[in-house]
């Protein structure tokens, strides 16, 4: 079970680093040293809160 649960985790994080790399937020030095936490929250931020439209509105 160790090693299912390992795996899953593992493919999240290499979902959530290729999303973020897809938009070029970070780079892979980064997203190595990233937690699978701060992963998940920052691809909610960028995808989720539309920062760009956000920022635009204020201008």
């Amino acid at each position: 079970m160790s090693k299912m649960l390992q795996n899953a985790l593992e493919e999240q994080r290499n979902y959530y680093s290729q999303k973020l790399l897809a938009i070029g937020v970070y780079n892979t030095q980064v997203l190595r040293k990233m937690t699978l936490t701060e992963l998940k929250n920052e691809y909610n931020y960028f995808y989720h809160n539309d920062p760009q439209v956000k920022r635009n509105r204020t201008m």
